[in-house]
């Protein structure tokens, strides 16, 4: 079993990731946004499918750590 210290690093690492990755989305979307305005039309449908794969990357890592998360309670409980 986990001590709370080594559960609290966990949460903190998670954060800390979600935290990049957010950054990156604002990134992302800030230049879909500038090229928008600039008529480049074409490298901002390349930049949207890009942001699109990565936000359904980060919901596939965060749904597969959100089960193994309910897991490792439901064996806890047993």
């Amino acid at each position: 079993m986990k001590t709370i210290n080594q559960l609290r690093q966990e949460y903190i690492d998670t954060k800390t990731g979600e935290q990049i990755h957010l950054g990156w989305i604002d990134a992302l979307f800030t230049t879909i946004k500038d090229d928008l305005k600039n008529g480049d039309i074409r490298k901002a449908q390349k930049l949207a499918d890009l942001g699109q794969y990565l936000a359904q990357d980060f919901q596939h890592y965060s749904e597969d750590e959100l089960a193994s998360l309910q897991a490792e309670k439901g064996a806890n409980n047993d």
